[in-house]
């Protein structure tokens, strides 16, 4: 009896196996050669279109908004220095208008052509946010204040260098 059950248990696991190796994906199909004809006797190549992500990024900084003075806040922005895992963190500094910031956004714009953001309300001086560098010298961070009537500033647009210590 034990033998019967064993025989079943490893047939229905090799069938099992066999099927899982059809579930992959199919290849991109390769560029395909063509023989013109008997008389020449060169072959042409044809590839074959293969999409590919296209990567369109701005990395002039925009113009930067002067606060007014009684709205006056400052934010400071440097990378971590630590190439296992890149990060720009900008620090809320505070200023003559921090009890006027109703909420501070910080958009990375990375050299890779992702953009990620981060927003933190009613921050508090030394309050800060960090993203994911690229870790290379193109990421672009913008910050902007929104103010209590409901105004948003772009304060801060620069492209910050990802600098290694040590």
């Amino acid at each position: 009896m034990k033998i019967k059950s064993s025989i079943v248990i490893f047939f229905t696991l090799a069938i099992l196996l066999l099927s899982a190796g059809c579930t992959q994906a199919p290849a991109l199909p390769q560029a395909t050669t063509i023989a013109t004809g008997p008389d020449t006797g060169v072959p042409t190549t044809r590839s074959t279109a293969i999409p590919t992500k296209v990567i369109v990024t701005t990395s002039t900084p925009g113009v930067v908004q002067t606060l007014p003075e009684e709205y006056a806040v400052e934010v400071q922005v440097a990378s971590n220095g630590v190439s296992v895992d890149p990060k720009m963190i900008t620090t809320f500094r505070g200023g003559r208008g921090i009890n006027f910031v109703t909420q501070v956004e910080v958009v990375n714009t990375r050299g890779d052509g992702i953009t990620e953001n981060a927003v933190k309300s009613h921050p508090n001086v030394g309050d800060t946010i960090e993203l994911t560098s690229s870790g290379g010298d193109n990421d672009r961070i913008s910050v902007y204040v929104t103010i209590s009537n409901g105004q948003r500033y772009l304060i801060f647009d620069r492209v910050v260098s990802f600098k290694q210590r040590g």
